[in-house]
């Protein structure tokens, strides 16, 4: 028996007109089988296999009318016995009065009790068999039946709804007469009532279902021919479901008003707005469940009239938001997203409730709804700013979305278009500039060889001078692009569509295509210490440095010069430390003629008499491999040049011997790559409480803010074979923060992000500190 439901199952998911002549005659005899299990499945097999090769059913006919009293197979016999019907394999009225049979039978399990699949299987049937002949004479009877059966098992809402569903389905004619006040029959909405008063939504829901399945003529009233079945109490009942917490409730209440009369929606439509508070005294939550509820409302009373849609559309949004009256900018107190409780969480967040159904609302339209919408949209979008306030932020966004993705349909100029899209640039929070962007650039590629976006270039040129590094990052792909027309058009073309993700992966992908133009913070490096002079390369090595005389570099460009191979000595980095001094000099850049003649010897007799020079010569000098260790001291130097001193010493055991030996010296002289890593892992790993957040920064930045805090930190890039080990993340700087006796009091981790920014993760127990650490990242970001 399992093997044979398996290979029925096999052949309901897989069918092939291939296998028939070879299970035809087997599938032929399960019809017959002891188990209810495989006669259902041979039943579902004859009807999916019967739509490539109708012949087929012509096996079935001399058991259908059997199973079709077989209550525990019923539902496969009623379904199977309708495709004969269509077939013209038995008669309709044959099955009808099989079907009527079992509707007037009871059905008990072998528990005991009552089952409804059979009898719903039934009306089901009667219905599609309605649908088949409905001029047939034996319709008047089985509508009859139907009324009855529904009035007698009003308990049961299933057997109740597939009545009503049965009942939809018979001539309109034939029902008013049926249910008309000369008829002996009560309405079957009378057997219902008792739902609508009841708590339970599973009623309501099925009471809302009955209603309508049926025309409104046959209850509410409006036709003279049958009077209302719903007392005015009732009516207040069903109006209140528009406030339900159930979104289904609410649907199904407002297409039930709605095939009453229109006007009993925009009524309450009217109300609800006039309701709504004040969008700077509510909260963001509250803003969304008003519009919500507004737009479900909307999207009836405007089904088929896009224009009207985006007037009721924007009468919402100005009902629960508030224009912004002020530039957005890099000093702007409000940036993106609110979620101030009781602070007019509304005012400048765009309302994703609204946002999504109204584009997905679109995109099931028709293109003449979508052209009127959008171009009502765009109208008002413009005409709001000759008024007292500039458009709220849901709706800039819809008008980018809908812009970006139908403009092609609109009648106005892409100009136009571009033009009142980029006015709302300067007034719009962030998440909203960067949506504008994406569809003017999508808008500008419209543009014919002889239109030129430069009102729209001038609004982006003002905007770089006003945002931080996101958003100056789109202003430069946008205008990169607007300067190659022939490129842009191709962008635009190779999206997979035109909404605005798309577009903006199309964008990403040109740039991310682009060769990348790496620069060096310095293109004067010929001016150091010529090789030839020098003695050979092998006495000098180089790293990038600025013209002398230079002022002091960037912090941002100073940290990142700290980031090198992995096999650099720290008694390179200590050396170079020094080297700016030098590289001042006249002799060191070339200026005297005694530059042409020194020898390596004579540099590192010139060193002697430097004080920090000699300082440095009684210094460490470890093995080749180890971290990049930056400190408070050396962030303030350049790293210049590297020269190959004699002195040497013995690099320290240990993280904390090297601390102790030295503590007013450099807080990461000489330690080693295996001990700061060991040190940091086990700092990271006992410290518990954790802190993250994001910088604009590169992380070589943020940590030379961290330095420049005076906070005692110090870092560490890791090598190559130690990121591999410890399973550290690609160009990661580790840094810890050390106190007056070298103990570990906080530890960070600087991971590099998109657009030049940083990840950081902040370990620190002391909540003192960790306050100022977090207060120090956040001013860098």
């Amino acid at each position: 028996e399992t093997h044979i439901c398996l290979a029925l199952d096999m052949l309901l998911q897989v069918s092939s007109p291939d296998v028939i002549p070879a299970i035809q005659t087997r599938l032929e005899d399960l019809l017959s089988h002891k188990s209810f299990q495989v006669k259902r499945r041979a039943m579902a097999t004859f009807k999916t296999l019967s739509r490539h090769n109708p012949d087929l059913l012509q096996r079935t006919t001399r058991k259908i009318l059997k199973r079709l009293r077989d209550d525990v197979v019923a539902s496969s016999a009623f379904s199977l016995a309708v495709e004969l019907v269509k077939a013209g394999l038995i008669s309709g009225i044959e099955v009808g009065h099989a079907a009527v049979e079992v509707m007037q039978r009871d059905h008990s399990n072998s528990q005991g009790r009552r089952i409804h699949s059979p009898v719903v299987a039934a009306i089901r049937c009667v219905g599609q068999l309605i649908t088949i002949d409905p001029n047939s004479g034996e319709v008047k009877s089985l509508a009859e039946v139907l009324i009855q059966k529904c009035l007698t098992s009003s308990r049961s809402s299933k057997i109740v709804l597939e009545c009503f569903r049965a009942l939809s389905v018979i001539p309109e004619p034939v029902l008013m007469t049926v249910l008309s006040p000369s008829s002996d029959l009560q309405h079957p909405v009378s057997g219902i009532h008792y739902m609508l008063g009841s708590k339970d939504p599973n009623l309501h829901y099925t009471f809302l279902a009955c209603l309508l399945a049926i025309d409104v003529k046959l209850w509410a009233g409006v036709d003279e021919a049958i009077p209302a079945q719903l007392q005015e109490n009732e009516v207040h009942r069903i109006m209140s479901f528009l406030d339900a917490s159930d979104m289904t409730i609410r649907k199904m209440t407002t297409q039930l008003l709605y095939r009453v009369d229109p006007a009993i929606l925009e009524a309450w439509f009217t109300q609800f707005i006039e309701s709504i508070p004040s969008p700077t005294s509510t909260t963001l939550a509250t803003c969304e469940v008003y519009a919500s509820r507004a737009l479900e409302v909307s999207t009836v009373l405007d089904a088929d009239n896009g224009k009207a849609f985006a007037s009721r559309l924007r009468s919402v949004l100005q009902a629960v938001q508030v224009p912004r009256k002020g530039a957005v900018g890099k000093d702007s107190p409000k940036r993106g997203r609110a979620h101030g409780e009781g602070s007019g969480g509304g005012v400048d967040a765009v309302l994703e409730s609204v946002v999504e159904p109204v584009l997905d609302r679109l995109r099931g339209s028709t293109d003449e709804f979508r052209r009127t919408f959008v171009e009502k949209a765009l109208q008002d979008l413009q005409e709001s700013f000759a008024g007292v306030g500039a458009p709220v932020p849901t709706a800039t966004v819809i008008c980018a979305a809908v812009a970006c993705e139908y403009s092609q349909l609109v009648t106005l100029p892409p100009a136009t278009i571009a033009e009142g899209l980029a006015d709302c640039l300067a007034i719009s929070p962030v998440g909203v500039q960067e949506a504008l962007l994406i569809a003017i650039t999508r808008v500008v590629a419209m543009f014919d060889d002889e239109s030129s976006p430069t009102v729209v270039v001038t609004q982006v040129e003002q905007l770089v001078k006003q945002s931080r590094k996101h958003m100056r990052h789109r202003c430069d792909q946008f205008l990169r692009l607007t300067k190659d027309r022939t490129t842009l058009r191709t962008v635009v073309q190779n999206a997979k569509s035109q909404t605005l993700p798309d577009i903006l992966l199309a964008i990403e992908d040109h740039f991310r295509k682009l060769p990348r133009q790496v620069t060096s913070p310095s293109s004067a490096s010929s001016r150091a210490v010529s090789p030839r002079g020098a003695g050979g390369p092998s006495a000098l090595r180089y790293d990038a440095y600025e013209a002398p005389g230079a002022s002091r570099r960037r912090s941002q460009d100073r940290h990142q010069m700290r980031t090198r191979q992995p096999s650099q000595t720290p008694s390179t980095r200590s050396s170079a430390a020094y080297s700016e001094e030098f590289q001042r000099s006249p002799i060191l850049s070339g200026d005297d003629p005694l530059a042409q003649t020194i020898t390596p010897a004579g540099l590192v007799t010139l060193a002697e008499g430097d004080e920090g020079l000699r300082s440095l010569a009684t210094g460490s000098h470890t093995q080749p491999v180890g971290p990049s260790i930056a400190s408070d001291a050396l962030a303030s130097k350049a790293d210049l040049i590297t020269l190959e001193s004699p002195f040497h010493a013995e690099p320290p055991t240990t993280f904390a011997d090297a601390f102790r030996a030295h503590p007013q010296a450099e807080l990461s002289s000489g330690i080693s790559e295996e001990s700061f890593l060991e040190t940091f892992d086990a700092a990271w790993k006992s410290i518990k409480s954790t802190t993250r957040g994001w910088s604009e920064s590169l992380p070589s930045a943020v940590a030379g803010t961290l330095q420049d805090a005076g906070l005692g930190f110090i870092m560490a890039f890791p090598s190559i074979e130690a990121a591999k080990d410890q399973a550290f993340h690609d160009n990661e700087i580790l840094g810890m923060l050390l106190t007056s006796d070298g103990e570990v009091s906080a530890a960070i981790r600087l991971r590099p992000g998109e657009d030049d920014s940083s990840l950081w993760i902040l370990k620190c127990d002391n909540l003192d500190l960790r306050l100022t650490v977090k207060k120090v990242l956040q001013s860098d970001g």
